[in-house]
This record gives structure tokens, C-alpha cells and sequence, in this order.
């Protein structure tokens, strides 16, 4: 009896989850949002920042430098990121002299199952963090691009134990074991920071394909300090067809910077093809706000929007940029900049 119950509780959500996303994918192909739920998606995704950490362990650790970038990865509340050690140098690309840049990409998925080992432990989410190995490029052990991901489940905001991990080590011969593909844990932090309740139910294809497509196209660099790290987030804005891209800076002791927000704006054509589009750094904060602005960074960027490359093999060369924007240091917001991504994807399968 309990197990026919069980099978028809699973059978009831697995039909109001497939009902509530053909209502999504059957609604406009970019929504309007409210103001509200757009802070709630820049919220979310700076606290899951903020809990999640990128290393190099390889032997270039110290003069890597890490870009995370996490967007979400379907309508309810689930997250995709992918992990960067980026191309080095970038700005000064030449075939044959420069390293390509490496991905771990990885899912982060709430766990339908809430009943633990213990039948005398209260019922408790979970979280699992998983590698997604199609995207990311496995290395060995020591490799000058191996990379670990770890993300803080836990109530402690300083936690050293309890951490969700990944890594993008090759799961064969003797460093077998040292290979880590996916994590579970509980996540009660992950609860109380608001991580595991959707803002909304209105991402639509569109904007996943936009989301996986920003993930690969949009670097940021600093002008001043090559191994500088950053973490970025990827969400929608208000209107239809309009995108938000925060950039935090990661301090030395881990912590995010302030942020420099960006609004990426873009049209399709006929056939719902990627077209036009600009990239504006939104102004500096005033008089207390919070949201829909930039805080003045310390730090000398310059904003990229590039063709997507074959991770670990295929250097990008400077002629290959699409658009870039340069923000000095505390400088004043610098003018839009327009970008076609029929030719940033030229070369590639993914616009359409």
C-alpha cells in the first residue's frame, strides 16, 4: 500500500512539473518579469555564489585565472555553472604561445527523496552537485588546469566540513579515487539562504539556450592583474529578450567584491535565430541602492563578448573578439556596445 502511494505521489508531481513546463515553453518565447522576481533571481544566484568555491590544484595554481559563471538550468529554481581556467594571457592572443581556456561544468539539483538512512532522522533536502563531463575537460592529476569546485551546504557560513565536491581529475588508473563526479549532502544552508525555491516558473528555451550560450561567450579580464578571479551571474532582466550579467571581483580572502552589473540586450530574426544586440555597463549605485546598478570596482576590467571555443584545444585569438567594453578602475560607465551574434556563432552549430 505505502509503495503504491509512493509511486502515485512521484506519478502526481512528475505531472504537475510536466504540465507547469509546457505552460512556460507554450507562453512567449522571451517573458516580461516583474521587478521583483528579477531581484529574487539576483539574489539567489549571489548567495549560491557566495557559498560555492573554484581552486586550481594543479601546478599553475597561483597564476590561474578562475572565472565561475552560474545561470539556471531550467523553470524551476535548478542551477547550472561552469568553471573557467581561463585562456592565458587573453588579451594578447597568438596561435601556438598561448593556453587554451579549460571548463568543469556541473548541475546543482535539489533531491526528490527527503528520507534519510536513519528512519529516526527528521525528513530532510538534499542537494547533489554533478560534473558534467560531456562539458568539461578531465585532466590528470597535477595538470596545470586541474580544477575543484565546492559549494557550502551547510548552516555555518564558514564551513570546512560538510562541503559538496567536485573536481575535473580522469577517473582512471591509480588517481581513480582522487576523481570526484558528484557529491550529495543535505542542504539546510542552502534552504535558509532561499536556494531551493524557485523566484518564478517563466524561463521559456529561449532563454536556457541564451543562458548556455553566455556561459561560453562572455569573459571579463583584468587589464592590471592577469591571475585575477571572478565570479559571474547570468539571469534574465525585466523586459522581454533583455539579460543581466553581475560581475564580482573575488577578493583575496574569497569574498565577492562589489558587483559590476551589465544588461545585454537582443533581437532574432524570422526563424528565431540569435541577431543583434548591445552590452551596457548599468550606472554606479546612488543614494542606497542596491539593485539594478554597478558598485565602483578597484579593479581595471575589460568586458568580452567572444566566439565560443573547443575547450582545452582551441585557442581564441584577439581578431576573434565580437565586442568588448573597458570600465577603469572607479571610471565613469563607459557608452553601450553593439554585437551581432550571427557572427560571434558563426562557426558553430548553436544559433538556432
Amino acid at each position: 500500500m505505502r509503495r503504491n502511494l509512493a509511486i502515485l505521489s512521484f506519478v502526481l508531481l512528475s505531472l504537475s512539473l510536466a504540465t507547469g513546463f509546457a505552460a512556460a515553453q507554450t507562453s512567449d518565447t522571451s517573458n516580461a518579469l516583474t521587478t521583483e522576481q528579477v531581484a529574487c533571481n539576483q539574489t539567489q544566484l549571489r548567495n549560491l555564489l557566495s557559498r560555492l568555491t573554484l581552486q586550481g590544484t594543479g601546478s599553475q595554481s597561483p597564476n590561474l585565472s578562475l572565472s565561475l559563471l552560474v545561470t539556471y538550468s531550467n523553470p524551476y529554481g535548478f542551477f547550472e555553472g561552469l568553471a573557467v581556467a581561463n585562456q592565458t594571457p587573453f588579451a594578447v592572443a597568438t596561435a601556438g604561445s598561448t593556453r587554451p581556456e579549460s571548463f568543469l561544468a556541473f548541475s546543482l539539483n535539489p533531491s526528490i527523496r527527503t528520507t534519510l538512512l536513519n528512519p529516526s532522522r527528521p525528513q530532510l533536502a538534499q542537494v547533489t552537485l554533478v560534473r558534467e563531463e560531456t562539458t568539461s575537460n578531465l585532466v590528470v592529476s597535477g595538470s596545470p588546469v586541474a580544477l575543484n569546485v565546492s559549494l557550502n551546504p551547510t548552516l555555518a557560513g564558514n564551513a570546512t566540513s560538510g562541503l559538496l565536491q567536485i573536481n575535473n581529475l580522469l577517473a582512471s588508473g591509480s588517481q581513480c579515487t582522487q576523481a570526484i563526479s558528484a557529491d550529495l549532502k543535505p542542504g539546510r544552508g542552502l534552504i535558509q539562504a532561499g536556494l531551493t525555491t524557485p523566484c518564478h516558473t517563466l524561463f521559456t528555451d529561449f532563454d536556457r539556450q541564451v543562458f548556455e550560450i553566455l556561459e561560453r561567450t562572455f569573459r571579463v579580464a583584468s587589464n592590471s592583474n592577469p591571475a585575477q578571479d571572478f565570479k559571474v551571474a547570468i539571469y534574465r532582466g525585466e523586459d522581454p529578450f533583455t539579460y543581466r550579467i553581475d560581475v564580482y571581483p573575488v577578493n583575496a580572502n574569497g569574498t565577492l567584491g562589489g558587483p559590476v552589473a551589465l544588461l545585454l540586450s537582443l533581437s532574432t530574426d524570422a526563424s528565431g535565430n540569435l541577431r543583434d544586440g548591445s552590452l551596457r555597463v548599468l550606472p554606479y549605485c546612488t543614494a542606497g541602492q542596491t539593485t539594478d546598478c554597478s558598485t565602483g570596482s578597484s579593479v581595471d576590467l575589460t568586458f568580452y563578448l567572444v566566439p565560443p571555443v573547443f575547450g582545452g584545444n582551441q585557442v581564441r585569438l584577439t581578431s576573434d573578439v565580437g565586442v568588448s567594453i573597458s570600465l577603469p578602475a572607479n571610471g565613469a560607465t563607459p557608452l553601450p556596445a553593439p554585437f551581432n551574434f550571427s557572427t560571434i556563432l558563426g562557426g558553430t552549430a548553436w544559433n538556432g
